[in-house]
């Protein structure tokens, strides 16, 4: 009989921020994992306790023989690709899949309907342009990917209005590669 249980186990808190940013990112991941909340789980606090020399922290990653504490999600997604848990292909998804954060989604669908709305009485040759940028500003917003973003190499993900309670960046528009060299000296 094979082994189904899941290879990632997560020791944290309801009322932890930590611990939702690292339980979303590995639904974001569609990685399978098992979670224990502490407070609720006696024997799961003294892992936690054993496994950070006698310290409340949380939450405590256990990827395959490999343990976290406080992992950013960085660091989760290295060790989820070093377990052989994601393949490159699913990173890069997800490191491109989404790149407009919940806040900034909002503004756009908002943006675009007033644009629509305030173009009611202006004269078809505008009107037309106007709302098809509207529509695509809408677009981008509906499935959180902007091609500019992603030509860019940024993302509004994890910034402020993101989850705001579980954002781990405190710049609104984060390089996740570094920018390509440039032509000039």
């Amino acid at each position: 009989m094979t082994d189904v249980s899941p290879a990632v186990h997560v020791l944290g808190a309801a009322w932890c921020v930590d611990t939702a940013r690292t339980l979303r990112c590995l639904r974001r991941l569609r990685v399978p994992h098992h979670a224990i909340d502490v407070d609720d789980h006696l024997d799961g606090l003294q892992e936690v306790l054993r496994l950070t020399g006698g310290l409340r922290r949380t939450p405590v990653v256990r990827v395959g023989d490999t343990v976290l504490v406080e992992p950013s999600n960085r660091a989760l997604v290295r060790a989820l690709e070093q377990a052989g848990l994601l393949a490159p292909s699913t990173v890069h998804a997800f490191e491109h899949g989404q790149n407009v954060g919940d806040l900034e989604r909002l503004l756009r669908v908002t943006g675009a309907g007033l644009t629509i709305l305030a173009t009611r009485d202006v004269p078809a040759p505008m009107r037309v342009p106007l709302r098809v940028a509207a529509v695509g500003l809408a677009l981008t917003a509906v499935i959180g990917w902007c091609p500019v973003y992603d030509a860019q190499g940024v993302t509004s993900v994890g910034g402020p209005g993101d989850h705001p309670d579980e954002a781990e960046r405190d710049a609104w528009l984060v390089a996740v590669r570094p920018p390509a060299a440039s032509l000039e000296s």
